[in-house]
């Protein structure tokens, strides 16, 4: 008997490799609220290319300090805990799919370049409403299509590049995807974190950022990753006068989405979401070069 889809997606995702070490222990050592920043610094040392993957950060224009960091533990200093540990999960993530960079080029620099701009949009977003770590948004708007590369990998022939990777995931793509293989890349993103044992928050970002009514909890992450979805879809996608009004472009592109806020008593208000736009083509520029200190 053939295997089904949704067995063949689940025997994958059992199969993938487990994230390094160095997650755990930099997890364990953020979620202590009696270690130091030399504690952090011991548990990341030994992975030398992490080391200089944040360094670089510290210095990259996204942060723009006048003088340079030179030392992992300065660098800690600047950053925070939870900014590491966002640099850690998320260079983490990218690395277990590096098989992925080796084929269809264009198509997956298209792919990590929205995941970034969707990482920055949600960052932006979180800032703004004056939430606490929103780095956690960030790395929520990075990873949240790795399900589509999962799918990818176990469906080669059939979840192909060009049709699932591109272009926004609207409610009838998500509607086909979820007929052809009995399951959505959302729910594949949220099953593959929970294997690698993030934190429920990311996971359910992840597995409900199409649909954040659906969220048992933490509503206003998988809102603000569904915002920062479409934000990063139009950044990446259009130029400004190409899509006019944003509001009326958000709107089209996901129906419902202001009510969703309206639910959840968040705020919807037109220049707030101008404002949101306008600071993602900003950081945009500014964080080219961190997209590329992630991949490699």
């Amino acid at each position: 008997m053939k295997e089904s889809h949704y067995a063949r997606i689940e025997k994958n995702i059992e199969s993938f490799p487990s994230l390094p070490s160095t997650v755990a222990e930099v997890m364990s050592v953020v979620n202590n609220p009696d270690s130091s920043a030399k504690d952090l610094t011991q548990a990341i040392l030994p992975d030398q290319s992490m080391c200089v993957a944040i360094l670089k950060i510290a210095n990259s224009a996204l942060y723009g300090r006048p003088k340079k960091v030179s030392s992992l533990e300065t660098a800690i200093t600047v950053l925070g805990f939870d900014e590491i540990q966002n640099i850690v999960l998320s260079r983490s993530v990218m690395n277990s799919f590096g098989s992925i960079f080796d084929r269809n080029d264009e198509i997956i620099n298209n792919f990590w370049d929205h995941s970034f701009t969707c990482a920055l949009a949600g960052k932006v977003i979180a800032e703004h409403f004056s939430i606490s770590s929103p780095g956690r948004f960030f790395i929520g708007g990075l990873i949240h299509d790795i399900g589509k590369l999962a799918m990818l990998l176990t469906f080669p022939e059939e979840y192909t590049a060009e049709k699932w990777l591109t272009g926004l995931s609207t409610g009838k793509k998500l509607e086909e995807e979820r007929q052809q293989f009995a399951i959505t890349h959302a729910e594949v993103g949220g099953r593959l974190l929970q294997k690698w044992n993030f934190p429920e928050s990311l996971t359910n970002a992840l597995n409900f950022h199409h649909s954040p009514l659906d969220s048992p909890e933490n509503h206003g992450f998988p809102i603000i990753v569904q915002l920062a979805d479409v934000l990063a879809h139009l950044c990446s996608t259009y130029e400004k006068d190409e899509i006019g009004d944003i509001e009326s472009a958000i709107k089209k592109l996901v129906p419902g989405i202001e009510q969703t806020w309206h639910h959840f008593t968040l705020p919807w208000e037109k220049l707030r979401l101008e404002m949101w736009y306008n600071w993602v083509v900003i950081e945009r520029q500014h964080g080219s070069s961190i997209l590329a200190i992630l991949a490699y």
